[in-house]
């Protein structure tokens, strides 16, 4: 996983040397680098399994706008890469070690590389600002995934698990976001906005089974994105 946070950081500054030159408005691409938390639930779709509440996670990365219909600058197409930590709270009974069924509370933390697909309205400069809108796919692939245990039959454990082997390689999401631009010069900008990313595609694989019931565990992550960053 850290190799692939450098490999993302690399890229990004790269991008920015490249692009950042570019002094015509508007411009045929431009590039941020944006950050902030998530928070994510999970949906379960097994009887007996529960969603515990919101956790907080994070995404950051480089994005990249690449304009459609210059001299316009109101219609592009978004994409770029980003990494994006989804953690997500479950309860549940199975079996835990020398117990054959057990209550146990659990925290999902799964990493993706993603490179969104989508298409970005902006509006006219007023003033100072300028507001955008996307629509699209966040498309995924897991670097990383473990399962950390909170409580055990309501007593509290400190145990991690790696189950990698048991998340889906692939994460397909509807991207919407809000957000705007704050002009600080020239072709240098803020940038917030606010998505929500809904996953079409299961959490887990066929061969992650509960041990109890000796079903397929069925879930798929739902969350709400603020990114914060800079426009070059």
């Amino acid at each position: 996983m850290r190799k692939s946070i450098i490999v993302l950081i690399s890229i990004s500054i790269l991008g920015i040397y490249i692009l950042c030159g570019q002094e015509v408005r508007p411009r045929s691409v431009e590039v941020s680098v944006v950050a902030g938390p998530t928070l994510a639930w999970a949906s379960p779709k097994n009887d007996g399994y529960d969603n515990r509440g919101v956790k907080i996670g994070g995404v950051y990365g480089l994005n990249v706008d690449v304009n459609l219909a210059k001299p316009l600058k109101n219609y592009y197409f978004h994409t770029g890469l980003n990494a994006r930590h989804i953690r997500t709270e479950l309860s549940f009974m199975d079996a835990y070690e020398d117990k054959d069924k057990a209550s146990i509370n659990a925290v999902y933390n799964i990493v993706y590389l993603s490179i969104p697909t989508a298409i970005k309205f902006k509006t006219d400069e007023f003033g100072r600002f300028v507001i955008f809108g996307i629509f699209g796919m966040d498309n995924s692939v897991c670097i990383d995934s473990k399962m950390k245990y909170k409580k055990i039959d309501y007593e509290k454990v400190d145990k991690e698990e790696d189950i990698y082997k048991n998340t889906f390689l692939l994460r397909e999401a509807l991207y919407v976001s809000l957000g705007f631009d704050f002009i600080i010069k020239n072709n240098t900008k803020a940038t917030f906005a606010l998505a929500f990313n809904n996953a079409f595609t299961p959490t887990y694989r066929k061969n992650y089974i509960n041990l109890n019931t000796d079903q397929k565990v069925e879930d798929k992550s739902r969350m709400f994105e603020f990114q914060f960053g800079f426009v070059f």
